[in-house]
């Protein structure tokens, strides 16, 4: 009888753990997204995940005292000065003690900010959150999004020159940049904003990036910055634009013309009427083509003075196998300019520029005149450019430069 009790005990306590391990399984799935729960990337500093270059002219991170949860907005941009100085005009008349004082820094968000010296190979930093532990994205790489809160001091900007990196622990790494799409209000003020970055964005798929085991994720700077960010949160995202095709996060642009600008710019940077109208479309009774993106650079008003476009709604596009017997073609007329420069951008930051004074004809100024230049007139081995990833084409406009600009393509 003793022996029966004893299975019966037995049976009975091995069916309470069966219970005990499914409603822990349960709790785990329904805990973070799908189950994942390292979704805290950065809140505060303080522990040995965080961590910049050692060679502090090519670090461009450092603890700030601003936090996200605060509006600093109508405050003096010396705002950290003023957080961190204390002035005191009482005099003591005490004996000398010599006193090693430790600042108590205050390490609410983050500070990037570099001038970009040229003898850096690398400028950035890195997280590797949830204590280093190796990280599955797998399962939520397609409906989550790294989401991080955003300002800046100064002017306005439109674009955050870094490069954020996923990182195995293989070394393996695939890349994103923050596009203009997901920059609440498509600007970055003295307001806290919100920026958002798929992680279907990220190239995984081009580079061979183990997502089982993420180990961190790196900052780059490719431009000069000064940003702060803060409260970066993996979260739960529906990106709407979708991948051309499983294998490739590029756009093949083998089908010319391609037409960067006719008449909307639905994906560009640099033209913000409530801000600054430096940069505007606009349309004249005596024009027949429509709008035309109007450039008149006015300092006293504003110093904004670039124009970004992306013509495959920031997309990587490819322009590898459309070099030779391509141009870039667009209508200019000129009422006054010094030396205005086109730009051809790829996802590491790369750049390609011409000046456009090589190509306007002087003796046709203040009358519209069509300028095609050669693709392949550009310096593509001297910049390293990568035209399998090209993010978009940009203006970069002088003081006092007057224009107008029309049908930007690429023709053969």
């Amino acid at each position: 009888m003793y022996k029966y009790l004893t299975i019966l005990l037995f049976l009975f306590s091995c069916s309470n753990m069966k219970e005990v391990t499914l409603y822990n399984l349960e709790v785990e799935q329904s805990e973070g997204i799908n189950g994942f729960t390292s979704i805290e990337i950065f809140s505060e500093g303080g522990t040995d995940e965080v961590w910049g270059n050692e060679d502090e002219n090519c670090n461009p991170f450092s603890f700030s005292s601003l936090d996200a949860s605060i509006d600093y907005s109508g405050i003096p941009k010396d705002l950290e000065k003023i957080i961190d100085t204390v002035k005191i005009d009482l005099v003591y008349d005490l004996p000398l003690v010599e006193v090693k004082v430790k600042k108590n820094e205050e390490k609410n968000s983050l500070h990037i900010k570099t001038d970009k010296p040229q003898t850096c190979e690398w400028i950035g930093m890195g997280i590797g959150w949830d204590g280093w532990q190796g990280k599955d994205l797998s399962g939520i790489v397609n409906n989550a999004a790294i989401e991080f809160m955003a300002r800046v001091n100064g002017d306005v900007i439109y674009n955050i020159p870094i490069v954020f990196i996923l990182e195995d622990y293989s070394a393996n790494q695939c890349y994103a940049t923050a596009g203009y799409l997901g920059i609440e209000a498509g600007e970055i003020t003295n307001k806290w904003s919100k920026v958002i970055i798929p992680l279907s964005t990220f190239s995984y798929q081009v580079n061979n990036i183990d997502l089982t085991n993420i180990k961190q994720l790196l900052l780059q700077c490719y431009d000069k910055v000064d940003i702060y960010i803060d409260d970066i949160m993996i979260v739960e995202h529906k990106h709407n634009y979708k991948k051309i095709s499983s294998s490739s996060l590029s756009v093949k642009d083998t089908a010319l013309p391609i037409d960067i600008f006719s008449e909307k710019l639905n994906s560009a940077f640099g033209v913000n009427n409530n801000y600054c109208q430096n940069i505007k479309l606009s349309s004249d009774s005596d024009y027949a083509q429509g709008n035309y993106i109007d450039v008149n650079i006015d300092n006293d008003k504003c110093s904004w003075k670039k124009l970004g476009i992306s013509w495959n709604n920031w997309l990587y596009s490819d322009l590898s196998k459309s070099i030779y017997g391509v141009y870039l073609e667009l209508d200019i007329k000129i009422d006054k300019f010094s030396s205005p420069k086109i730009f051809i951008e790829d996802y590491n930051g790369k750049k390609m520029a011409l000046n456009l004074l090589k190509y306007i004809k002087e003796e046709k100024t203040n009358n519209w005149q069509k300028i095609k230049i050669p693709l392949k007139n550009f310096p593509i081995k001297k910049s390293e450019i990568n035209l399998k990833r090209i993010k978009n084409i940009s203006f970069d406009f002088s003081d006092k430069d007057r224009l107008k600009i029309d049908n930007i393509k690429f023709t053969n």
